[in-house]
């Protein structure tokens, strides 16, 4: 409600006293409120240099109520500014709307000309002059400085698009929101490959796009392998290609996702993960009628489903009877959600369609930084090719681009080979033009660009080195060439341009962190503080001037990225030449500094990422292999993949040892024989995953010998059981336990005892197993955890006759009594079995336990076939419901409320053996066994290798 007439200063002085004395709320004075309106229109405020926006009578300090109406500004409490809190503004802004509209607020900004521009703060002062918000032309930053907008309460005063709109303008935004800053003016060249991009998606030119309405070649084609060095500018070619899309849909737009091998959120061997974060970003692109289409929701729902089948597959007692029916039925699940996946594909590349009147329209998939996965071995990248396999052969448009440094280990997807583009660098004339886009003048830029050559990183590094130097004659004192005729690696070359690049870093002290710092791949505030001030001789005495230092630090975009932590990690093509100059000139700077990094994270550390920190520097200098090995932990893996390429053979055996990284055919041959069984038996156990035992046998039997306690011998025997040739397995098991050591891995052992109890179950040798199971508790009782036992007994019980099973059962309950509560929760079926194996006679022991396991076997029967009604309506149920009754609801609604209420009663004290048998006999509807379960509670006898394959292959 802006007012048409000017006032006067003495008008508005009046209203404002009179609306302030009006406001019962009001926790200011006239004084200090002119402040606080100054603050709510800046989005960053110094308190010091705070102008009022009318003139004062008096001066006086604002700076108490100012403290206490706003918090520290997010990014800039380097500067020392503050931000109003939300309510505070909104208020603000709301009073001085209705004061006088726009033209008030206009006048409350003139009091502080010199405002930082910040982003937000460019999007407020658009809208107060009144600009018009163009949604379509508006980069992702500038949505997301607007949305800020929404939030201050200015869409109530008008000018701003509907929010719905908004919000469905920002999602599909958010889609480009990397390649903006990566896709700027200075981007120049590369037709020939945005022609190859647009040829493999099937764009035509917008003449043609008018009277087609529709993509060419909609059938299937192979992935799209782009590959190069780091900072030839692959994601950059990428980038450009999707926003000339996305921003001229005139020339056909297509839905797609972007998805980065570094991100956290990816596991490229649990594909399942690729695909829900995919379905995000393709949903977002659409329209509200296509996000609601039935397969869509089928997705969705399939997805939760998945995770719970798989959730189910882990349970170690269970209705399956042997453990190739649960890989098989872990490959279903993976399949039906790949098959949805390519439904939802159909439907919204149709949506697609529709919004721009075309057909064929194809949807892309982009893997991005596959260097991330590149050492994976190939048992981890096979579920990943199927994948895309399954979904093309449903989805036959679907268009897959992969780009990382190196080409892939050989491939295929359907039985064809990928395309393969060896992406280069610029030609001369387009290098020239780059350099001329950055502001190195032309005549400069011809002697660059014919010095450095064409790589996109050196010509960038190069023309921030000609902004401050002379370089009419070319960078002076680089080395190019090595004899006058060989040319220097780009690798070196680009390390010596960072390094002249950090010579003019103007803060001195961020000058000096920044060159020797590049031996650390991560940097944060502590790490600034307690590893690199100390030794580059940099004072900071505190967390604010550490503080100061990072954000300076991060304002180097092309030395860092940010981590999901907001800790800094630095670019591997930038570090890793750097880091091979320092190596060469300065090692003895490099071992101090890892050293330094490996004493902080040893004290200081706590996350899995600063543990993976600590192995990595300790990798890089050599340490001794089992001391490291103390102190790995699972999960640091995600973290050292990268780390593979900085690191000699023999670290990267000891590596390969514990995660999966393929190794070049040689370093399997020349491994000795235990560090070949470790690297072999890591990918035997991922090659069960596809329920290929025969290949399983081909691997671990590519040696003949063993060492005495080998991890192959379980793993070669579960693979013959799988495979129903018990009389191999047999003998291979008589002669691993034959030659077994007296005091070798005891957890081994008693695995090799549990698979002999199974070879003997399917050749029907009854008494044999009895025999075996005796004979595995006592090497039962010898471990650390007592689910060995548990399981042992458990199976012994229900082998046993009716009169040798009372003395087990006390056993048993005295075993069940020593279990942790991680443990109870991990095996949660086993107890349950347990329990049933129990009979009616520890009824205290039930009661203690089953409330702690009993949750997920509600979801089990929701999904089983067993006859539930008829249990419900047993005898021995029917009495102990009395005089309640049956209550009125379906089956498995039914059974969960009278097996609480059962529980209920025995955890208050009626512990009569008809409630305990009732439970017994509810409870046998799982219809569980341990005939398709390997031995239990043999983690601390595992390596690290054992423990990182899917729970599916090790339950």
């Amino acid at each position: 409600m802006s007012s048409s007439v000017t006032r006067s200063t003495s008008d508005v002085v009046a209203e404002l006293q009179k609306r302030t004395l009006a406001r019962s709320n009001a926790s200011m004075d006239l004084s200090s409120s002119t402040y606080l309106f100054a603050a709510a229109v800046l989005h960053v405020f110094s308190p010091s240099n705070l102008k009022p926006w009318l003139p004062l009578s008096s001066p006086i300090n604002p700076a108490p109520d100012l403290f206490g109406a706003s918090v520290v500004a997010v990014g800039w409490r380097h500067l020392g500014l503050r931000t109003l809190k939300p309510e505070e503004r909104r208020s603000a802004l709301s009073f001085l709307w209705k004061l006088g509209g726009r033209e008030i607020l206009r006048s409350v900004l003139a009091a502080n000309p010199d405002r930082l521009m910040t982003p937000i703060q460019r999007a407020f002062d658009k809208w107060l002059a009144g600009d018009q918000c163009d949604l379509s032309n508006m980069s992702f930053d500038d949505l997301v400085s607007t949305g800020q907008l929404y939030d201050w309460g200015i869409a109530e005063f008008g000018g701003l698009p509907d929010r719905a709109k908004f919000d469905v303008a920002l999602r599909r935004r958010s889609a480009v929101s990397l390649f903006e800053h990566l896709v700027d003016d200075s981007f120049v060249g590369r037709e020939e490959e945005l022609q190859i991009l647009r040829d493999y998606v099937g764009v035509v030119e917008p003449s043609l796009w008018q009277r087609l309405r529709g993509f060419v070649g909609p059938g299937s084609r192979p992935p799209l392998v782009l590959y190069g060095p780091g900072g030839v500018g692959k994601t950059a070619l990428i980038g450009k290609f999707l926003l000339e899309h996305v921003n001229a849909p005139t020339k056909g737009w297509f839905p797609f996702a972007y998805l980065p091998f570094d991100s956290s959120s990816l596991d490229v061997s649990e594909p399942f993960t690729i695909l829900v974060a995919a379905s995000t970003q393709l949903s977002a692109q659409i329209n509200d009628e296509a996000r609601s289409d039935r397969s869509t929701q089928e997705f969705s729902f399939l997805v939760s489903e998945y995770r719970d089948e798989r959730a189910q597959l882990r349970q170690r007692a269970s209705n399956i009877s042997a453990q190739q029916e649960r890989l098989a039925n872990y490959s279903g699940a993976e399949e039906r959600l790949y098959v949805a996946f390519g439904r939802m594909l159909e439907r919204i590349a149709s949506a697609a369609g529709r919004q721009q009147k075309a057909g064929a329209v194809p949807v892309v998939l982009v893997f991005d930084t596959f260097e991330e996965v590149y050492y994976r071995t190939k048992e981890d990248l096979f579920s990943f090719w199927q994948m895309l396999a399954v979904v093309q052969k449903i989805f036959p448009s679907l268009r897959v681009i992969i780009a990382g440094r190196a080409k892939p280990n050989p491939f295929t997807v359907k039985g064809e080979h990928p395309e393969e583009y060896s992406l280069g660098d610029l030609n001369q004339q387009d290098a020239t033009r780059l350099l001329s886009s950055l502001g190195v003048d032309g005549a400069s830029a011809t002697v660059i660009a014919r010095q450095i050559g064409g790589s996109p990183l050196s010509l960038r590094l190069a023309a921030r080195i000609a902004q401050s130097e002379d370089a009419s004659r070319g960078i002076t004192g680089l080395q190019t060439k090595r004899y006058w005729l060989f040319d220097v690696a780009p690798e070196v070359v680009q390390g010596s341009l960072y390094t002249r690049v950090l010579d003019h870093i103007h803060d001195e002290d961020v000058r000096a962190l920044a060159h020797p710092g590049m031996v650390l791949r991560r940097v944060t505030k502590e790490i600034i503080r307690f590893v690199l001030a100390p030794l580059c001789k940099v004072t900071v005495l505190n967390d604010e001037r550490a503080e100061e230092l990072f954000e300076e630090l991060r304002r180097e975009h092309t030395l860092v990225s940010i981590e999901d932590d907001e800790a800094l990690r630095y670019r591997e093509e930038i570090r890793r030449p750097v880091l091979l100059l320092m190596k060469n000139q300065r090692p003895d700077q490099v071992r101090t500094l890892q050293s330094a990094a490996v004493h902080y994270y040893e004290m200081e550390g706590e996350t899995l990422v600063e543990r993976a920190e600590e192995i990595y520097h300790r990798l890089m200098l050599h340490e001794d292999s089992e001391a490291i090995a103390t102190r790995w932990l699972s999960g640091v893996e995600q973290y050292l993949s990268s780390a593979i390429a900085d690191l000699e053979s023999e670290q990267q055996i000891w590596l390969a040892e514990r995660m999966s990284i393929e190794l070049p055919a040689d370093v399997y041959d020349k491994a000795d024989l235990s560090s070949w069984e470790r690297l072999i038996g890591r990918k035997a156990l991922e090659t069960f995953r596809f329920a290929a035992p025969d290949q399983v046998l081909a691997l671990v039997r590519q040696r003949s010998e063993r060492t005495s306690d080998s991890p192959l011998f379980a793993i070669e025997a579960r693979a013959l059981l799988a495979l129903n040739r018990t009389d191999e397995a047999e003998r291979l098991l008589e002669r691993a336990l034959d030659g077994y050591p007296l005091m070798a891995n005891r957890g081994r052992l008693a695995e090799l005892l549990w698979l002999q109890i199974q070879v003997n179950s399917q050749r029907r040798r009854a008494d044999d197993a009895l025999d075996l199971l005796v004979r595995l508790r006592e090497v039962s009782d010898t471990l650390r955890s007592p689910l060995p036992s548990i399981q042992t007994l458990t199976e012994t019980i229900i082998r046993s006759p009716e009169s040798a099973k009372a003395s087990l059962r006390l056993a048993l309950v005295n075993k069940l009594a020593l279990l942790g509560p991680a443990e109870i929760d991990k095996e949660r079926s086993l107890i349950r079995l347990a329990l049933v194996s129990l009979g009616v006679e520890y009824p205290q022991t039930i009661a203690k336990l089953l409330p702690l396991v009993i949750h997920d076997f509600y979801y089990l029967m929701r999904r089983s076939r067993a006859d539930i009604e008829t249990a419900l309506r047993s005898p021995v149920v029917i009495e102990n419901l009395a005089p309640h009754g049956l209550p009125n609801d379906p089956p498995t609604a039914a059974l969960q409320r009278i097996l609480e209420y059962f529980i209920s009663k025995l955890i208050e004290g009626e512990q009569e053996p008809q409630l305990v048998e009732a439970i017994i006999m509810l409870l046998r509807l799982e219809e569980a066994s341990l005939s398709g379960a390997n031995l239990g509670g043999l983690d601390e006898y595992r390596e690290p290798w054992e423990l990182n394959v899917v729970t599916e292959v090790a339950i």
